[in-house]
């Protein structure tokens, strides 16, 4: 944003973004997926995280994108689990595209603020709202979803 405008910089930074999450899945699940596999094997939270793909894989990919760990980990790790690729390009252009503009914009209105001064614009405000709450309130839904499915877990072995 900053260097290329908004347009324009949301165009770049969408197609490095989106581009790069979409090579790193796709690689990790065609050519990588066994050495990524065998060191995501013992991941408890994967395994717990694989039960609910088979219901809501749409949901699990969503989840995983606005989740606070890191592109490889997101990337890697669903690629590995079954996770539809439709349902993981789909999360990622919600995500994406919402990070995409936030980060383009923050980068224009700054540059824009350097060169000619004047408040922030509206598009702006209503983005970093959106992340405000977003940053809020997407960790208690991921903690939830994970005990959720960790008390699914402790029903199934006390059924045992």
């Amino acid at each position: 944003g900053m260097a290329y405008g908004p347009v324009r910089g949301i165009a770049a930074n969408a197609i490095a973004k989106l581009g790069g999450a979409l090579t790193s899945f796709l690689l990790s699940r065609y050519i990588f997926a066994e050495k990524i596999h065998h060191h995501l094997k013992n991941n408890e939270l994967l395994s717990l995280m694989e039960e609910s793909v088979q219901e809501t894989p749409f949901r699990v990919a969503l989840l995983c994108r606005f989740s606070p760990l890191p592109e490889f980990v997101k990337n890697c790790g669903m690629a590995v689990m079954t996770i539809p690729t439709i349902s993981f390009l789909a999360a990622l252009l919600i995500h994406g595209g919402f990070f995409t503009c936030l980060w383009t914009f923050m980068g224009a209105e700054t540059a824009r603020v350097i060169r000619v001064g004047g408040p922030p614009s509206p598009a702006l405000k209503i983005l970093m709202t959106a992340a405000t709450w977003i940053g809020f309130t997407a960790p208690l839904f991921i903690g939830l979803w994970i005990k959720t499915l960790k008390d699914k877990q402790t029903k199934r072995r006390q059924s045992c």
